[in-house]
């Protein structure tokens, strides 16, 4: 082992290898969803179109992009994922760490706990992310949050 292996190899904590083994069930979720524009002068546009001879301004529709983090669940392609970055929204892309990317359908949404489960079609199974047991934690413990939030690839935060 040369020097540079060896200095990485001592740095190599369990917050290092969460994230390592982490990596490929972090995902980012890119999801569009559609609005209605509406007219400054709420029901008033019929009346100002009249008076001023203005031509007809019909209510306008805009795409609109949204991202946010999820994981991999299950191996068959279940994502889990926070309602609001799903929810009224047309489309969901879920985009892997090696630039992957499948088209998510929304299976399950539940905004009062936040949570929303996609599916994507894989051609083999995928890692999922392995979870832990809430009722083991003790306190003082070191906690890891780990997601990619705007496309920034993984990002990752340690506390108690």
């Amino acid at each position: 082992m040369d020097l540079a292996s060896d200095r990485r190899s001592l740095r190599r904590t369990p917050v290092v290898e969460v994230s390592e083994g982490a990596r490929n069930s972090v995902v980012n979720i890119s999801s569009t969803y559609l609005v209605q524009l509406r007219s400054p002068y709420g029901g008033l546009d019929d009346l100002f179109e009249q008076l001023f001879d203005l031509p007809s301004r019909r209510p306008q529709t805009r795409k609109l992009e949204s991202v946010g983090s999820g994981f991999v669940l299950h191996p068959d392609g279940y994502i889990v994922t926070n309602a609001h970055v799903v929810a009224q929204t047309i489309e969901r892309t879920v985009i892997f760490d090696d630039k992957t990317q499948f088209e998510a359908q929304l299976v399950a949404i539940d905004e009062k706990h936040d949570l929303a489960l996609l599916k994507i079609e894989v051609p083999e199974p995928i890692v999922p992310i392995r979870l832990g047991a809430s009722d083991d934690l003790m306190i003082g413990e070191t906690a890891i949050a780990i997601g990619n939030p705007l496309g920034y690839q993984h990002t990752l935060t340690v506390g108690v």
